[in-house]
């Protein structure tokens, strides 16, 4: 690393110590726009946080990307995922079994109790390469599974198994990005868990549409 780019790591990692102290813990880079909010949340590397997002109590992989005004609470998102912008993930529910649906009986906010109750809030399970289109809301204790999608505007109230595509509200599945067979393979190779420099020389893979030559390389980088 030559002495600008010490100098610049330094100045980076100095800011972001400076704003969120120890309520985040990260490896350089990591890139995080003005007026986000964080809280209690372990980054991987190469993570971009974009504008106005806010995420709480939570795990995000490598290279996973958080677009704008987005709001992510107590969730395990895994590598190579695309979050794009004003999605919500582990949304707040109310208590709809109790007497009333309203937070006044556990936040003290509201003037009636002296402090606020603890509510067990299920963690929201992403795994790898997920890709979650604008304005979706996921649901507390979701697990979505490896490659899939969700489309834009959709409310996940239940799992979402690997690469199924998904939409509506609530969201159901559209159709596979694969066929079963090939989806096996996919599940067995992992390829977000190939090392930077095993990406960087077979980056040629990732650029044309899937097919059974991409998985027999993919099976040899990863010996499977």
């Amino acid at each position: 690393m030559t002495i600008k780019g010490v100098l610049k790591k330094a100045i980076k990692t100095l800011q972001l110590k400076m704003k969120y102290g120890q309520r985040i813990d990260y490896r350089y880079p990591l890139y995080v726009a003005d007026d986000v909010r964080l809280n209690d949340v372990h980054f991987g590397i190469y993570n971009n946080v974009a504008h106005d997002a806010e995420i709480n109590r939570s795990v995000i992989g490598d290279r996973t990307s958080i677009g704008r005004f987005s709001k992510i609470e107590s969730a395990d998102i895994g590598k190579f995922c695309s979050i794009s912008w004003d999605v919500t993930i582990g949304a707040t529910g109310h208590p709809m079994t109790h007497l009333s649906t309203h937070a006044f009986s556990y936040r003290k906010l509201f003037g009636l109790v002296n402090k606020d109750g603890q509510q067990e809030k299920k963690r929201v399970k992403i795994a790898n390469d997920v890709w979650i289109g604008c304005q979706v809301v996921i649901m507390p204790g979701v697990t979505i599974g490896n490659g899939a999608i969700v489309g834009a505007g959709s409310i996940v109230t239940h799992d979402v198994k690997p690469y199924e595509v998904v939409v509506g509200n609530p969201a159901k599945v559209k159709k596979l990005r694969f066929d079963p067979a090939t989806i096996a393979k996919l599940e067995k190779i992992n390829w977000w868990d190939l090392s930077d420099e095993q990406l960087q020389a077979n980056s040629q893979l990732f650029t044309r549409d899937l097919d059974q030559e991409i998985i027999k390389e993919l099976r040899r980088l990863n010996d499977v």
